[in-house]
């Protein structure tokens, strides 16, 4: 983890600024070049810890963290604290754990299966594409299929240098590296370790800023987002509501999110039912209703899908009916944009208002 990170990192539970303890000297660096290996991430506010293993900071909320792991990683910096604080964050450790188990998060077993994906594969090779993500040399179509996805969605994004992006659902994180590789800033996050650690192996010492969260209870910073890039992600997410109002949070004004999805049916392909079954991980895909719901009562203007065809010459001047675009889809997903609104201040009220009633329309005017 570069120390830059920081500038947008917070407090999975009380968006609290977090510090950066090192073992070496077990103060905080200063240089937000460097790449810390090793760490604790501590709260200025609530006194949460959470622990930067590999590069890699694990800011996952108290139910779903390993605490018997955690535990364990914290006592190995008994000799590399004062005794007063270890004792206090050991403490305070056991008692998170403790509440932990009250927490209501009906979607769960769902994270919990995502974060276990390693113990249910049994297929061999089943991570192997990971190590040549977005290339898979077996199957060049499936390459061509994600490449063309991402190439499409980026267009929507109307990056600049330097842009702050979330890639949200970033898996073997080749999508960060590319975003990284164009010159912006990306943050992947990912609540699976397993995959996150394979991205590591293929990208080398040139990483990008990657984390473990949950999208629920996302770590970053308010106002301290431009993009978000949900590719083939979002769709695993059981609160989607909740999600929605965490990028509002973290984006600025006039932020974008940009979604590729599956559709409704997706949940009804045997290929899903049988992923559900038997690694536990949620496959629900959504339509435009579905999103302008998600964005409900949030300061976002109504949500757009965005329709990308493929069309001949001689089918120029067609009628653009609804089966006309369904036959003639050049990505294989649903694409939707969302814009963060921009008010004066003061103005919030009156906003949200427009908004709540704009939302009201989007919906209805579809099912026409």
């Amino acid at each position: 983890m570069k120390h830059s990170l920081l500038n947008y990192l917070c407090c999975t539970f009380c968006k609290g600024d977090l510090t950066c303890i090192t073992p070496s000297t077990c103060t905080t660096p200063q240089d937000n070049t460097i790449d810390i290996d090793e760490g604790l991430l501590l709260c200025n506010k609530c006194n949460h810890w959470f622990p930067l293993r590999k590069s890699v900071p694990e800011l996952l909320p108290d139910h779903l963290r390993n605490w018997e792991e955690d535990l364990a990683f914290l006592k190995g910096w008994r000799q590399k604290l004062p005794e007063d604080t270890f004792n206090e964050l050991l403490n305070k450790s056991q008692l998170f754990a403790e509440q932990s188990v009250l927490v209501k998060d009906h979607g769960s077993h769902h994270k919990k299966a995502e974060i276990s994906i390693k113990s249910k594969v049994t297929e061999e090779g089943f991570f192997g594409p990971g190590f040549l993500s977005p290339f898979n040399p077996g199957n060049p179509g499936f390459t061509i299929q994600l490449i063309r996805r991402f190439g499409n969605l980026l267009p929507l994004l109307e990056l600049k240098q330097g842009d702050v992006v979330l890639d949200m659902g970033a898996g073997y994180a080749w999508t960060t590296e590319w975003l990284m590789k164009m010159g912006m800033v990306p943050i992947g996050v990912d609540i699976c370790r397993t995959y996150i650690d394979i991205g590591i192996q293929r990208m080398g010492k040139s990483l990008p800023h990657i984390i473990i969260a949950d999208i629920e209870n996302l770590p970053i910073k308010n106002n301290s987002l431009d993009r978000v890039l949900c590719y083939d992600a979002f769709h695993h997410i059981p609160d989607r509501k909740k999600a929605m109002e965490h990028f509002n949070r973290a984006l600025k004004d006039n932020g974008l999110i940009v979604l590729g999805e599956p559709g409704r049916m997706h949940e009804l392909a045997k290929v899903s039912i049988d992923a559900m079954d038997k690694y536990g991980i949620l496959e629900k895909g959504m339509e435009l209703n579905d999103i302008s719901l998600y964005c409900h009562n949030l300061d976002f203007l109504p949500p757009e899908q965005h329709f990308i065809l493929g069309i001949q010459e001689n089918e120029m001047g067609k009628t653009l009916s609804r089966e006309f675009i369904g036959s003639h889809y050049y990505v294989d997903c649903n694409v939707f944009r969302i814009k963060k609104s921009a008010g004066a201040p003061g103005q919030d009220s009156k906003r949200r208002s427009i908004m709540r009633w704009l939302h009201k329309l989007i919906p209805s005017w579809h099912k026409k």
